[in-house]
């Protein structure tokens, strides 16, 4: 594709078809370029900068997932939903490597930007978790512990860190810890009831 005819969304579509392809959270424009059959400087006429490809790639990274767990709980409460969350979690971050590797590399401590375009991924396992009653900071808590679970399951996995048990079901290792998320999670209630 010569530069005629190109726009920003055809841009952040290679980019994205890029990431896909590959696994990897970031693409070059050298190679996106190559990708587009232009010139790396015909990229500026429709993007600032990298930083600014970066952020439409997350925002578009970020819109898939939020969509795919919405999709996963919908019209399912409590217990339910937690299970499905983290089943949809998993199915999206395997299936979606370079995405799911660039929603987790993206905030950061300095970047307010990237880490207001994250909220929308707090909301879905927050909104999941107000179901049960908790306080604010219940909630904080419980949802760091729920993201941290699935995510380590999902580094582990990535890494190649579950090799020894292979003969051994990894998506029951999964259900497992989710179930005892939940057993905790309702300890907790339990004990604030008494």
């Amino acid at each position: 594709m010569g530069a005629k005819g190109l726009t920003k969304e055809i841009i952040v579509a290679e980019a994205v078809a890029y990431i896909e392809s590959t696994g990897q959270p970031v693409v070059s424009l050298h190679e996106l370029a190559r990708r587009l059959g232009i010139k790396p400087p015909s990229l500026y006429n429709h993007i600032q900068n990298t930083k600014e490809l970066q952020y439409e790639i997350f925002q578009y990274a970020m819109d898939t997932f939020v969509a795919n767990q919405k999709a996963a709980t919908e019209n399912k409460r409590k217990d339910e939903a937690v299970k499905a969350f983290a089943e949809a979690y998993h199915s999206f971050a395997t299936e979606h490597k370079g995405l799911y590797r660039l929603i987790m590399s993206i905030p950061s401590e300095e970047d307010d930007r990237a880490k207001e375009l994250a909220i929308p991924l707090l909301d879905t396992v927050v909104e999941i978790l107000s179901d049960y009653g908790l306080t604010e900071e219940t909630i904080a808590h419980w949802q760091r512990v729920f993201r941290a679970i699935l995510h380590g399951f999902i580094s582990e996995e990535d890494l190649g860190y579950f090799y020894y048990y292979k003969s051994i079901d990894l998506k029951k290792s999964r259900d497992i810890a989710v179930q005892c998320f939940l057993d905790g999670l309702h300890a907790e209630i339990g004990a604030a009831v008494r």
